[in-house]
């Protein structure tokens, strides 16, 4: 059993890898989830890969259509972007949380604290692809977190992803480096095998299995 729990064994770092994918998701959710219920949001739902509210599209369509009063007669603005905030600054804490214990404690039974490292900033290829198509598309006009409460509060949504896109670029190196040379290769190539199986298994079958 304690050869099977060593961090550099391959399986169980694939197993690490794979079971920190549902609490990475799910912690960024629960930030946005725990702002819909602390906000007094009407009937706010966590899902697998989502969270929402009862109001949540409508307020989507009203405010984008530019008619603010009517969708401030459903929610107050700042507080859907602070709620929209909340998911993405899970995420962040999520990352640092997990760069700090793995360089100071290391990777963590099964390598699980690097598995939620390595997934938590996972969020940043939607911050990523927000900054991509402004700087190189027609400007992003979609739902993703940050760009959406760039447009909420009146600011440009490059400057909002920054922090995303750092952690996505960031913390996966702190993460490595923490780790010996020698011994990056046995204990990384498993972990992110494992994430993107979980990752699979997660939006596939065990997550829509679990919530709606």
């Amino acid at each position: 059993m304690r050869t099977w729990l060593r961090t550099d064994g391959w399986l169980a770092g694939a197993a690490g890898g794979a079971v920190a994918v549902p609490f990475a998701i799910l912690f960024h959710e629960l930030g946005h989830f725990g702002a819909y219920v602390a906000f007094g949001f009407p009937d706010p739902v966590l899902r697998f890969s989502s969270a929402s509210w009862a109001g949540s599209r409508e307020f989507a369509t009203l405010f984008r259509a530019g008619d603010v009063a009517a969708a401030a007669a459903l929610a107050a603005p700042w507080k859907v972007a602070v709620a929209s905030a909340a998911g993405p600054l899970m995420s962040y804490v999520t990352a640092i949380a997990c760069v700090l214990a793995v360089r100071r404690f290391g990777p963590g039974p099964l390598s699980f604290l690097l598995g939620l490292g390595l997934s938590a900033p996972g969020h940043g290829v939607g911050p990523l692809l927000v900054l991509g198509m402004n700087l190189f598309g027609g400007g992003f006009t979609g739902s993703q977190d940050e760009a959406w409460v760039a447009s909420i509060a009146g600011i440009p949504s490059s400057l909002a992803v920054l922090p995303g896109v750092a952690c996505l670029l960031l913390a996966p190196w702190f993460l490595v480096t923490a780790i010996p040379r020698g011994r990056r290769v046995r204990i990384v190539v498993p972990v992110a095998g494992g994430i993107v199986l979980g990752l699979c298994m997660w939006i596939l079958w065990l997550g829509p299995l679990l919530l709606p």
